[in-house]
């Protein structure tokens, strides 16, 4: 893949920055969307702008580091940073300071980037939604846990931010807020520093306006990485070989997100070499339980510390009951649930011999109301499971106007490649102006 950077006066990128005063002039126009339009959206836990300007200030004086240079990005808040308050989307951990940044951010300060702010998460990142909305209406979720990050970019208050996933919290929400999503390959991108959930499956991930944004971000994320094995690489758009997942969850799916899949698929014919159909097992309709199950018992360890700190009662009755669930599963259903990711990932490894990418959708359907809580994660388990990277695309509307969207699931370390994939499907068909907020703060 092409770098990116801040030369390239046609990219995504060099659009951000573009007069005397890039970065400050863009964290300005940052902070003036988020003045205008934060109170109806409510994306962000912490926002400095004092120390945003004055970090935009100092990129402008250097040397350009890199592609991220002077970029303005969100952090989901239970990325830990030094300098900002980390609360975890909990009020037991609300103005806690770290000592000091998680890799991630360390890596993009490295770079040049800007840390505008901290961007919603439900609690603890599992289950308690926030009150972030939706952009596109502001009765719907935006998703979780990575709610504020895929709000901010979707309303275009931040071009760019980090989330986490452990089930689908970066490729759902993305997908309820129209915006492009990466799951890098899990492992590729450091976790030091940020809250676990359920390290079997944890993984940093990124929203965007645009996907070459997320190539920038994957440069920059994965270059210390000494023991990450060697990049892989997908053939061209025109030789590539797709295959459409037919899971036994398709079921789960809205009528306008399947058909959205059927179009797309058949749009590719006249683009890719191959299109075929890839039928999940049967015994796979199991994944979501297994999954479940584990990242239950996982956070029963991992966040106990955090949520038997006084005032315990602060912690919500769903935390409690899922917790509760993963303290108590007996041995053999551990085994069970293990037993299903094992035959997951074999599954993925064998569909990879036939083709070089897998498509599904990124969601079930258009973001649900927000009252029902923040949405079906089942169609991006498989990804989360497999461990492979996973990008998202905003790829057409439902009945009722709301985004829908596609994902693109490549083999392991292929992230840059597929980030190409994204790119040149995107260019191709439009992709990244068809999902502009249009400010209608009344819409359901």
């Amino acid at each position: 893949m092409n770098t990116v950077t801040g030369s390239d006066t046609g990219s995504p990128i060099a659009g951000i920055l573009a007069d005397e005063h890039p970065s400050v002039s863009a964290v300005e126009r940052c902070l003036d969307r988020i003045a205008k339009r934060d109170h109806v959206v409510g994306a962000w836990a912490h926002l400095d702008p004092g120390l945003a300007i004055e970090q935009a200030r100092a990129r402008d004086g250097e040397e350009r580091r890199s592609p991220l240079h002077g970029i303005p990005i969100g952090l989901k808040d239970i990325i830990e940073t030094g300098d900002q308050p980390t609360g975890y989307g909990s009020s037991l951990w609300s103005g806690w300071r770290p000592v000091q940044d998680a890799e991630v951010v360390r890596r993009l300060r490295r770079d040049g980037a800007v840390i505008l702010g901290k961007t919603t998460t439900t609690e603890f990142a599992t289950y308690r939604p926030t009150a972030t909305r939706n952009p596109h209406g502001l009765g719907r979720t935006p998703g979780g846990s990575s709610s504020g990050s895929a709000a901010a970019v979707a309303d275009g208050q931040v071009p760019l931010a980090l989330g986490t996933q452990t089930a689908g919290s970066v490729l759902r929400p993305g997908s309820f807020c129209g915006v492009f999503t990466l799951k890098p390959t899990y492992g590729r991108w450091p976790f030091d520093g940020v809250l676990p959930v359920a390290l079997t499956f944890d993984t940093v991930g990124a929203f965007a306006r645009h996907p070459a944004w997320l190539g920038a971000m994957d440069e920059s994320l994965s270059t210390d990485g000494a023991s990450t094995p060697p990049a892989s690489v997908l053939p061209a758009l025109h030789e590539l070989r797709v295959g459409i997942l037919r899971p036994p969850w398709a079921d789960r799916a809205t009528s306008a997100a399947a058909a959205l899949l059927d179009e797309f698929a058949e749009n590719l014919r006249g683009v890719v070499a191959d299109v075929r159909d890839v039928p999940v097992p049967d015994a796979l309709g199991a994944l979501d339980g297994a999954h479940t199950l584990i990242m239950a018992a996982e956070a029963a360890a991992s966040l106990a510390e955090r949520v038997t700190r006084p005032h315990v009662e602060r912690v919500s009755e769903q935390l409690h009951r899922f917790l509760h669930e993963g303290r108590t599963a007996a041995p053999s259903e551990i085994q069970w649930a293990r037993q299903v990711l094992r035959d997951a990932r074999t599954f993925v490894g064998r569909a990879f011999d036939e083709v070089d990418v897998l498509v599904t959708l990124a969601a079930p359907g258009e973001a649900p109301p927000i009252e029902s809580g923040t949405g079906d994660p089942v169609f991006n388990k498989l990804a989360s499971i497999a461990g492979c990277p996973a990008v998202g695309l905003p790829a057409g509307r439902g009945i009722e106007g709301l985004p829908l969207g596609i994902q693109i699931i490549a083999p392991h370390h292929a992230d840059q490649a597929l980030v190409r994939i994204a790119t040149c499907l995107t260019d191709r068909v439009g992709l990244a102006h068809r999902f502009e907020v249009h400010e209608e703060a009344d819409r359901d």
